[in-house]
């Protein structure tokens, strides 16, 4: 089979949406399926693994984005797609990609939308008092829904905006699928080997966040944790992993105020991020929107125990042997991370890690195979 992926948003610190988009292409190439990724950057380039080629083609900066970028010119994509002549064609963006699936499915191209992110949370993050918001949604998931021929939603959480579009739609289960991610649980393990040129966190307590500093992921939460921590006198800090462009001020915010968190920027080192999950006491998922959470799920498969908001998806990837899900209360919180200091970490640990196993991308890749052999 021969199978194309095009993605907006897609650079050095996407977080999940790069992770799912390469290990996807890296599960169909081991199949055996010729793969075409194509993503925006700041230049042309072409890169070959095997039978999967990774395509950039040149993007624009989104203003205020900490320099994600947005491919403005579908003819380079379309171009691109022609000379591979795919068989089914999945989609992770809902922007100016979008048309690129009409073009395909007016050439007999199967195609699949993957549902990253909540329209409606995301515009009540940016613009919470935009008018006609319900319509404004309504309307752009229906064309959305309308330009493919299958959505595949993450969790039932990502689902929820598109499944009560299909209330009346007989072909509704294979409009709509349900295909949970994966982990890379040979990188993402418990024991970890240490390099001893890296900083070594071992033996010291803190609790971890991977997240993006933008509105939509809630950081400023973080702060509100960190000043309960203080005010307890409890001996816990906060390891902030992340870049984005509300960083600088809340770094700034926590030196002022003299809180126990320390910043490390965007990790792009998987073994050394991999070191940090496996040593924290616990994960901190304080995102509200989120329609998946690798991060929380590469922590499960460290074996280190995950706190995550009530509204998110995160709630359906944990279970109540080895996390919580909690309204946005930080005096909740930090009572919440004493609790789970005050656990039997290998209990915890053993409890996680068997979690994260029901989760694998070779399994999500099959799903995904399945879905695309059923539409041909």
């Amino acid at each position: 089979m021969r199978i194309a992926h095009i993605a907006n948003m897609y650079g050095p610190k996407s977080g999940g949406l790069r992770t799912t988009v390469d290990a996807l292409a890296s599960q169909y190439e081991i199949l055996g399926h010729q793969v075409l990724t194509v993503v925006p950057g700041k230049r042309y380039q072409a890169v070959r693994h095997g039978n999967w080629t990774q395509i950039t083609v040149p993007g624009v900066v989104v203003p205020f984005s900490g320099g994600y970028r947005m491919i403005l010119r579908r003819s380079l994509v379309r171009s691109e797609l022609a000379r591979f002549n795919p068989d089914v064609l999945e989609l992770s963006d809902r922007t100016t990609l979008l048309k690129i699936a009409r073009w395909a499915r007016d050439r007999g191209i199967q195609t699949s939308f993957f549902a990253h992110e909540r329209l409606d949370g995301v515009i009540n993050a940016f613009a919470p008092n935009l008018p006609w918001q319900s319509k404004l949604i309504k309307y752009w998931n229906s064309k959305t829904l309308n330009s493919v021929d299958c959505v595949v939603a993450t969790t039932d959480f990502a689902a929820h905006e598109f499944r009560e579009l299909l209330e009346n739609d007989s072909n509704s289960e294979n409009r709509l699928v349900k295909v949970p991610l994966g982990v890379d649980l040979l990188r993402f393990q418990s024991i970890v080997i240490t390099d001893p040129n890296e900083d070594n966190y071992e033996g010291s307590q803190y609790v971890l966040a991977c997240t993006r500093f933008s509105k939509e992921k809630d950081p400023e939460f973080l702060l509100d944790i960190a000043r309960e921590l203080k005010s307890a006198n409890l001996n816990c800090r906060l390891v902030l992993a992340g870049d984005g462009p509300l960083r600088a001020g809340l770094e700034l915010q926590a030196a002022t105020e003299q809180l126990p968190i320390e910043f490390l920027g965007f990790v792009s080192d998987k073994a050394k991020l991999a070191n940090l999950m496996a040593y924290a006491s616990c994960f901190l998922a304080v995102g509200p929107i989120e329609t998946f959470g690798l991060a929380a799920l590469e922590s499960l498969a460290c074996g280190t125990y995950v706190l995550c908001r009530d509204s998110s998806a995160i709630s359906e990837v944990i279970s109540p042997t080895c996390g919580s899900a909690l309204a946005r209360d930080a005096k909740l919180w930090s009572r919440e991370i004493k609790s789970v200091l005050d656990m039997d970490p290998v209990q915890v640990s053993s409890q996680a890690r068997l979690r994260a196993e029901e989760f694998s991308w070779d399994k999500c890749a099959s799903n995904m195979l399945k879905i695309h052999a059923r539409a041909a």
